[in-house]
């Protein structure tokens, strides 16, 4: 799962618009477009600070949010 893909979860499990999410995190609507698109130069990283807001805001693991699920080797 990308970091994408865990970001979508979570505005889609809060019922948000990316609008929303944004708003509540303080960055901009075009950031969260970037980091939840579909380009090919969508960063798959964001910063230990954003993760752990989005931890706390939403009730996620920040672990989750920026490691996203371990392979089972």
């Amino acid at each position: 799962m990308t970091l994408a893909d865990r970001l979508n979860v979570i505005i889609k499990e809060q019922g948000l618009s990316k609008r929303a999410f944004a708003k509540k995190l303080g960055v901009t609507e075009q950031y969260v477009h970037l980091l939840t698109g579909n380009s090919k130069s969508r960063p798959d990283k964001i910063s230990p600070a954003l993760a752990k807001l989005i931890a706390l805001e939403f009730g996620c693991d920040e672990d989750w949010i920026l490691n996203g699920e371990k392979e089972e080797e």
